[in-house]
């Protein structure tokens, strides 16, 4: 039998030994199983992370990688491929992206020699993209041994948008323009250097009033919520500024730019524009009154000239008042040439638009052409136009046209001599069912023009030779208002010429045609007897002139009474009943102008509307539509043929004017209905219940010198007034929604004209609601 202390010492020391072998294998597999547990949750860890993470250990291997490392260095291999492998094999496949190589390998030795951590250097790869790494050396992971960790981002998209920020903010320091940003209390929060610049070269009070003035543009800005400019004086310089507010930020930008420049040539070219027109209005108003002072007499020259034709006179007076006559008609003739050179440098070049046989009208323009031609023994001979053209009505100007050919005629009579030869032709060229293209041309055998000398007598006082007007006479301007008539008419008007041969000035037109009118329209008799024991006012303030319409009126059975001046005619019109009134423009004291405005505003409506003929020795066709404006119902210019004296007066009489005609013509409304009268009512209605407003609104307008609102208003009851058709207004409204006076007109003439205009208006619309309920 054994007993215990028998065993030997060896054995059982080899078993102690043995036990602890196990409890050793068992401790190290505990911890191999928590290393991998740790491992493992770090694997998943990092693989969650959206950075590119490697861990190495202290023998230089791959510790831990993520795949989001392996993505972003577009690595073939998955990450547990480089697990337990030497850093350095994973840097060579990582070069193969890397934009500078060298750098990037020396950079890597830099980083491991020093072992200093480093954070978010960047990294430039070759196909465009940037990474930012973070290295951080000594690190201690008990379990995995790791040495040092390497993260690695993706920034390329915040580079760029960082690199385009920062470009943004540098543009208000590069901005040559000054830039302010002002908060709510006025605090300046930033200004770049073009605004310090700016703020710099003031002296103190501007720099004062620049700092008030921005505040005040800022606080302005805020409160409306809304961008805005204006420009405003900066010392001596002008400056336009871009108001922007940001309300979120509290903040308002002020964006100056410089336009000195630009606001000095805009004065000087205002200083040279007022003194253009100033020049204008002075030459216009010589002409006019040159106009007005030549023709009165000659009005009273021609008148009686014309009287004394209708007495016995024996053929020495006769020939006396021929050349009395003719003398007169050429003086007439050159101051019409002079006013038609005015208006065309002024572009106020008056065109008729009526239909005309283009052919009979020419014809007839030059027949007393012809006569003198054949009186200085010069032939004729010419191809009509209708030889060429069966259907020569067109639309136009026939006087304008007419002039033409008769300058062209005049001058090739002015310069042949007795012997010589002038042709005249016209002819078609083209034709289509709206155009008619016509060509006239004048050839005469004359002095001819030399070469160097043709384009220039198309200009305004220029002849061929300087001793032409001594030895023709003329003031040449024929020639130059030819070729401008023309020309405003779309046409061409050239000259062939050569010295002792001749002259060719032809000219082609393209008119649109018209519709033959009877001759009967054309042609109205002359002394119909309608004139016959009418009463009518002559106010003339010129005795000779008074005396001419006198005869004439008598001769067609009209009781005349005469006044001297506006307040006598005036006063006279009231005291008694006339069917119709001459008056004259300019005279002393009260004009035909203020005598029409206190006519036409009499409370009797049968005597406000008497037909009121202007009776002027102005020549400008604009001036007409001033004085319609005023109330007068027609023009007639001196001096005048008696019968268009008669054909003036017979036009007020035919068409009822000397009667108390209505003030409307429903005609257009209720074509525009169509046969619906409920729509012609409302239309009517709606008028009669609005207008009234409007009128003492206009008055308003009007009496505080508002012209932009009194051109408003009228713009908006004009569609009204157009439909309704009422009478006498339409240039009343033309003058007060497109020629209302200019802002630095005089305020006396200024509110008085537009308040004559505005009286005449309304007494116009006012007459409606006394007729308009018939309907």
């Amino acid at each position: 039998m054994n007993s215990p202390a028998l065993i030997p010492v060896e054995f059982s020391d080899a078993a102690h030994a043995y036990q602890r072998i196990l409890e050793l294998e068992q401790e190290l597999q505990r911890v191999k199983s928590e290393a991998h547990t740790v491992q493992t949750r770090l694997q998943y860890l990092i693989n969650q992370v959206q950075e590119g993470v490697v861990l190495v250990d202290g023998q230089g291997h791959v510790a831990l990688l993520n795949e989001h490392f392996c993505a972003l260095w577009e690595l073939p291999e998955p990450a547990a491929y480089w697990l337990g492998r030497p850093w350095q094999e994973l840097a060579a496949a990582m070069l193969r992206l890397v934009a500078d190589v060298p750098a990037f390998e020396r950079r890597i030795h830099e980083l491991r020699t020093k072992g200093e951590p480093v954070f978010n250097e960047l990294i430039d790869l070759n196909d465009g993209r940037i990474l930012e790494r973070d290295f951080v050396p000594g690190l201690s992971v008990n379990e995995l041994g790791a040495r040092s960790m390497t993260r690695v981002r993706d920034v390329t998209e915040y580079h760029r948008a960082t690199e385009q920020l920062r470009a943004v903010a540098s543009i208000p320091g590069q901005n040559p323009n000054p830039i302010f940003r002002i908060d709510a209390e006025g605090q300046v929060l930033y200004n770049n250097p073009a605004a310090g610049a700016l703020h710099a070269s003031l002296n103190e009070t501007d720099q004062a009033r620049l700092l008030t003035k921005a505040q005040r543009l800022a606080a302005a800005a805020l409160a409306q919520n809304a961008p805005w400019q204006v420009d405003i004086p900066v010392g001596s310089s002008f400056y336009a500024v871009f108001v922007m507010p940001f309300p979120e930020e509290g903040y308002v930008n002020l964006y100056l730019v410089n336009m000195t420049k630009r606001v000095l040539a805009e004065q000087e070219l205002s200083h040279a524009r007022d003194e253009a027109e100033a020049a204008v209005r002075a030459r216009e108003n010589f002409l006019a009154n040159m106009s007005h002072e030549i023709r009165t007499p000659m009005n009273g020259v021609l008148g009686m000239a014309a009287q004394l034709a209708k007495t016995r006179l024996d053929a020495r007076q006769q020939e006396f008042l021929r050349v009395i006559r003719s003398s007169g008609q050429h003086l007439l003739s050159i101051i019409n040439d002079v006013l038609d050179m005015a208006k065309i440098t002024s572009g106020k070049l008056e065109f008729e638009q009526t239909a005309f046989n283009l052919c009979d009208s020419m014809a007839e323009a030059l027949q007393p052409l012809m006569h003198q031609a054949q009186e200085k023994g010069i032939t004729v001979s010419g191809t009509p136009l209708k030889a060429s053209c069966p259907l020569p009505w067109v639309m136009g100007d026939p006087y304008r046209l007419n002039q033409v050919l008769i300058n062209l005629m005049a001058n090739a009579v002015k310069f042949t001599d007795r012997g010589g030869h002038i042709d005249v032709a016209g002819r078609q060229l083209e034709e289509t069912p709206e155009t008619l293209t016509v060509e006239f041309s004048v050839s005469d055998t004359g002095i001819g023009i030399p070469a160097e000398q043709q384009q220039r007598i198309f200009e305004g006082f220029t002849q061929a030779y300087a001793d032409t007007t001594r030895r023709f006479g003329g003031s040449g301007l024929g020639l130059s208002i030819s070729r401008a008539i023309v020309e405003q008419l779309g046409g061409v008007l050239v000259v062939e010429s050569e010295p002792d041969k001749g002259s060719t000035f032809r000219f082609r037109l393209t008119l649109p045609r018209a519709t033959p009118v009877s001759p009967a329209a054309l042609a109205p008799a002359f002394n119909t007897g309608l004139l016959q024991g009418k009463r009518v006012l002559l106010v003339e303030d010129n005795e000779v002139n008074r005396d001419v319409a006198r005869m004439l009126l008598e001769e067609w059975g009209v009781v005349v009474v005469e006044a001297e001046n506006g307040q006598e005619g005036v006063e006279k019109y009231q005291q008694q009943h006339y069917d119709a009134v001459l008056m004259d423009i300019q005279m002393p004291g009260m004009s035909g102008l203020d005598a029409t405005a206190i006519i036409r505003q009499l409370p009797d409506a049968a005597k406000a509307r008497v037909p009121i003929l202007a009776l002027t020795a102005n020549a400008f066709r604009a001036d007409n539509a001033k004085y319609l404006a005023a109330g007068m119902n027609d023009c007639l210019t001196k001096p005048f043929e008696e019968a268009d004296l008669y054909r003036a007066l017979e036009k007020l009489m035919g068409s009822g004017a000397l009667s108390v005609p209505t003030t409307y013509d429903l005609t257009k409304l209720r074509a525009l209905a169509h046969g619906r009268e409920s729509f012609v009512l409302k239309i009517i209605r709606s008028f009669l219940s609005n207008v009234p407003g409007s009128l003492l609104q206009l008055e308003a307008a009007a009496a505080s010198g508002d012209w932009e609102q009194v051109a408003a208003i009228v713009h908006h009851i004009k569609p009204g007034v157009e439909s309704l058709g009422v009478r006498d207004v339409a240039a009343v409204m033309q003058q007060l929604e497109q020629h209302i006076p200019a802002a630095n007109a005089e305020a006396g003439p200024s509110h008085a004209a537009v308040a004559r205009l505005v009286a005449q208006l309304k007494r116009a619309v006012q007459e409606l609601p006394r007729e308009l309920p018939a309907e």
